[in-house]
């Protein structure tokens, strides 16, 4: 099957956000005075919205309070791209494929982080964020849609993540995966999960696509 669209998560691949997160969750938990989760317990909900992490990490605190204090602070915090990432976003997109992103971050907080990395948004050709779905990873809605909205069938794309949960959506929506492997999981653990494609970071991507 010919590859006619790419579809990227952010977090972790795009931008170099993870030990943000982690560390943000916990200082957030610490303010609120809620037990501190640990850093496994965090890396196991990556992919998934803030709001549906909180619920699970705490399932009695206040959501919309915990996730006002985190956003305050991460909207503040200028998040840098990976070496070689923009480059190969321009590659790709001049090769004719359609490149889109699929992410639970609410929209504001997913551009500004883009923009302030860097990146051109206008290369993308769809983008869907935590408001654009009810439905969150791993559940393959937010990849469905973005794919009904480029015109491309999901066996016709490449959905690139880092997380267990990017990972199982793709695989629900019959998508192709890669992971880059920047320190989130292992290869070993990647492996465990079942992914058999992984590469380094999204500047191996046009090689390993034999663009």
């Amino acid at each position: 099957m010919k590859i006619k669209a790419i579809i990227f998560d952010v977090d972790g691949v795009l931008i170099d956000s993870n030990r943000i997160i982690i560390d943000l969750f916990k200082e957030t938990a610490k303010k609120m005075k809620l037990k501190v989760p640990s850093d496994s317990d965090i890396v196991k909900l990556m992919g998934q919205s803030l709001e549906d992490n909180i619920k699970f990490l705490w399932p009695n605190c206040d959501v919309e309070l915990f996730a006002k204090k985190y956003r305050e602070k991460f909207g503040k915090i200028n998040i840098p791209t990976f070496e070689g990432t923009i480059e190969s976003i321009g590659e790709l997109k001049k090769s004719g494929l359609k490149l889109g992103i699929v992410s639970g971050k609410k929209r504001f907080y997913l551009e500004k982080n883009l923009k302030d990395a860097g990146f051109n948004l206008d290369l993308f050709d769809v983008i869907i964020s935590a408001e654009d779905s009810k439905e969150h990873k791993p559940s393959p809605k937010p990849i469905l849609i973005a794919c009904n909205k480029i015109g491309v069938k999901p066996t016709e794309i490449v959905y690139v993540g880092d997380a267990k949960f990017d990972y199982e959506a793709a695989k629900s929506a019959k998508a192709n995966f890669v992971a880059v492997n920047h320190g989130l999981l292992s290869e070993k653990e990647l492996k465990i999960f079942g992914v058999k494609n992984i590469i380094k970071s999204v500047s191996d991507l046009p090689k390993f696509l034999r663009i």
